[in-house]
């Protein structure tokens, strides 16, 4: 029978087929990966039809939103002058895009459209991670909200001398006055912040927490610390933020720092409401007092620490860069000041320190609302995010999930809105209330589609009352009592930009002494 030779394997053959074969899988396989990304990043998108301010590609959105950073208002103004009369835009944020109305026609449907279609709640919990900050408690049932827009604004009359005699504690530990004519310099913005946290305080908190400087040190700087986790939680996916915010950020020390600082008040509150055999009047009239007796019984001295860090977020802040907004134009505009303090004089030696008075300070109250008509918190207003699909009279489709705004400070700079806009005018708006005849339309609390920085509509700044009041009030303090200049006369510091922000700027001095006049 004959043999059969069976060759033997070329081992280095069978490894070469074997490499080759493989490489030619993998080839596929990435070629069918490249081809899904590439598909993924450039198929169609429901917002790929809205006009974009800068770029819109994969890449080159990305690099925008890093522009958008430091060139938010420029970036602002150039939408705003494109759709000038009437349409939509979005910039690229890093974590999302914004879409943005430009015109009244536009911005009042957002404005009125119903709460389950736009939702500025579920904004500002998508935006500012108030579900890690601030804990689902507080944000799904904001009593504390509620409070400042109905108990609060209520008791601002009540509560005005107390403010003025926290005014002058302030005044005089920050920025003490003595007989000589020599300048002093303290920095405006962290004075002004220091200032508004202990004056807003007396009636969150109370004497003598609201004087203690931990506390006070607390709340300045428990806003950096909401920044931080906006800035680090746009770069993670969300279930990642709770992790993040524990290990990268202070937050959770910050809330034990105030639960430290509140429980010794609390209980003191408590044992005081016991012995008046519950009744509540008893108490201090503040927000503390007005948080206890409407909070659910199961509330928490976790949950009832971060109600109050958020309302002095939602106050401070605000006032303490308005105020400091006001005193740079104060110092660059020296003739502002003569009449504004007289008017202030006169309103007071009728009145005393009281919201009376306040009421009658109507050129102080034009001047902060032509400060706050430049210097909005936000250059946009109205912030909402889509809870459904919705497509706007224009035939603009906003899908499910979009963020939202409309267009404020572009508005406060046109000057088909406002002649001369670019001109500052404390008399603006009071001599628009003489020319109607009607001083009320043209308040500061007053808000508006043509002015946003309190927001329009039902959801507009619920504290604007108390933040106006207590602006007039630290105003009219400072003018009765003290001179000021800037470092260099009639040069008004920079302002500083982020984003869509706007704030004074934060190394400034400001020169003071005590009144030769």
């Amino acid at each position: 029978m004959a043999t059969v030779v069976v060759p033997a394997l070329d081992s280095s053959y069978g490894t070469r087929s074997f490499l080759t074969s493989f490489s030619a899988l993998t080839l596929i396989a990435l070629i069918a990966a490249g081809a899904w990304v590439i598909w993924s990043l450039f198929k169609p998108r429901p917002l790929d039809t809205i006009p974009t301010i800068g770029g819109s590609g994969p890449l080159s959105s990305y690099i925008s939103s890093v522009l958008f950073m430091f060139r938010g208002w420029d970036m602002l103004q150039e939408g705003y002058q494109r759709h000038h009369d009437g349409g939509i835009f979005k910039i690229p944020m890093l974590d999302r895009w914004m879409v943005v109305l430009v015109g009244r026609k536009l911005s009042e449907e957002l404005r009125a459209a119903p709460e389950d279609v736009f939702s500025l709640d579920q904004a500002m919990v998508d935006l500012l991670h108030l579900d890690f900050v601030f804990g689902k408690k507080v944000y799904l049932n904001p009593i504390q909200t509620h409070l400042m827009k109905t108990t609060m604004t209520k008791a601002i009359g009540a509560f005005t001398p107390d403010l003025y005699h926290e005014c002058i504690s302030a005044f005089e530990e920050h920025m003490p006055l003595t007989d000589s004519k020599e300048w002093k310099a303290v920095p405006c913005l962290v004075t002004a912040s220091w200032l508004s946290t202990k004056i807003n305080n007396r009636i969150v908190v109370g004497y003598p927490l609201c004087r203690d400087p931990d506390y006070v040190d607390l709340n300045i700087n428990f806003i950096v610390e909401m920044f931080k986790c906006r800035m680090l939680f746009c770069l993670f996916p969300r279930f990642m933020e709770p992790i993040l915010g524990h290990a990268a950020t202070n937050v959770p020390s910050q809330i034990r720092r105030g639960m430290r600082l509140l429980k010794p008040v609390l209980e003191d509150r408590m044992r005081l409401l016991e012995a008046a055999n519950g009744d509540w009047s008893q108490l201090p009239n503040d927000m503390l007092s007005w948080l206890m007796a409407s909070v659910p019984k199961d509330e928490t001295l976790d949950t009832m620490t971060r109600r109050l860090l958020g309302v002095n977020v939602a106050a401070i802040h605000t006032i303490a860069h308005t105020y400091c907004h006001g005193v740079f134009y104060l110092a660059a505009n020296q003739e502002l000041i003569a009449p504004v303090r007289k008017e202030a004089e006169e309103a007071i030696e009728t009145d005393g320190w009281t919201k009376a008075a306040m009421g009658k300070m109507h050129l102080l109250d034009s001047f902060l609302k032509e400060v706050m008509r430049f210097n909005g918190a936000q250059a946009w207003s109205l912030n909402r995010i889509a809870l459904k699909d919705w497509t706007f009279s224009d035939g603009t489709f906003i899908p499910k999930g979009t963020s939202i705004a409309a267009c404020a400070t572009p508005v406060h700079m046109d000057p088909e809105v406002y002649p001369e806009p670019e001109k500052f005018d404390a008399y603006r708006f009071y001599k628009m209330a003489e020319r109607d005849g009607e001083s009320g339309s043209h308040l500061a609390v007053k808000t508006g589609l043509d002015y946003l920085p309190f927001g329009h509509g039902a959801h507009a700044c619920p504290g604007r009352f108390f933040a106006v009041n207590q602006m007039k009030l630290m105003i009219a303090h400072l003018l009765i009592n003290y001179d000021i200049e800037l470092e260099t006369p009639g040069v008004m510091p920079e302002r500083v930009w982020f984003e869509a922000a706007v704030r004074p700027n934060p190394t400034a001095n400001i020169l003071y002494r005590k009144r030769q006049t």
